[in-house]
């Protein structure tokens, strides 16, 4: 946390950023390559320097996109995908499957999706993401809004009586396992690496960001997040997506060494 002077209480030794509006503007939008060159520097130092956060990634993305940007910010610290339905590990190059994902919840799963696919899609209101494993993400079309498809994910979800839950973001609907989301995601990460969740920061933008963000010992979020997620984090970036993120982790590194190289003086 922070403390009533500006600074930090406790280091932050891993921090965790979501990708769409954080780390990236978001989805189909040109990355913004200063800001990954500059996340690639830290995790390079991190490896070496154990005074400099690492950096890893915990979004609703599909692993494959995932794998992509760690190789882009050269992370080596497991990442969260799915919105904490897996998490990959870059130096072994190894996906494990939230432990809470029963082979029943799978197999209900798929009716769900037939289920969605016929109220959403092909009604022309929809359509989902490519490559999700172990949950839907549903994005509108111009015929309908976010609100209207969480409506109707809500409804099928109860006709069905499964163990999914619907989340909404700004940009689309997520359909998850019920107790698996971001803040169980960023606890399991905690447990994997053996960083507690007070020398943790996180970096979000959206609701769902809340998730995690109301857990970890740091939080942040850049100037495009919701109004919700600007209230809830200890500091708001004067600037967007990644611009933001190279703020607020410059901030973090010289709020800390700061008070560390007072402290040493």
């Amino acid at each position: 946390m922070v403390s009533d002077n500006g600074r930090l209480d406790s280091p932050v030794r891993l921090v965790v950023i979501d990708v769409d509006g954080c780390l990236t503007p978001g989805e189909a939008q040109p990355w913004n390559f200063e800001a990954l060159s500059y996340v690639a520097q830290l995790n390079r130092e991190a490896r070496h320097n154990p005074q400099m956060p690492a950096i890893t990634l915990c979004t609703g993305r599909q692993e494959p996109y995932v794998e992509v940007l760690m190789q882009a910010i050269d992370a080596h610290l497991p990442a969260i995908y799915e919105n904490g339905g897996g998490l990959y590990f870059p130096q072994e190059y190894r996906f494990a499957e939230n432990p809470l994902i029963t082979p029943e919840m799978r197999e209900a799963l798929s009716g769900v999706k037939a289920a969605l696919r016929r109220e959403i899609v092909e009604t022309g209101r929809g359509y989902f993401q490519p490559g999700k494993e172990v949950s839907l993400t549903l994005y509108p079309t111009n015929h309908t809004t976010v609100r209207e498809l969480y409506r109707v994910a809500i409804e099928v979800l109860t006709a069905h009586q499964v163990h999914y839950t619907a989340q909404a973001s700004v940009s689309c609907v997520d359909i998850l396992p019920q107790g698996v989301d971001k803040g169980s995601g960023v606890k399991w990460l905690s447990d994997e690496t053996g960083i507690p969740l007070a020398q943790i920061g996180g970096i979000g933008d959206s609701t769902s960001d809340l998730k995690f963000l109301r857990l970890v010992g740091h939080s942040a979020a850049p100037a495009n997040a919701t109004d919700e997620v600007k209230a809830a984090v200890d500091y708001v970036s004067l600037y967007e997506d990644g611009d933001g993120v190279v703020d607020i982790l410059r901030r973090w590194d010289g709020q800390y060494n700061g008070q560390k190289n007072s402290t040493d003086g």
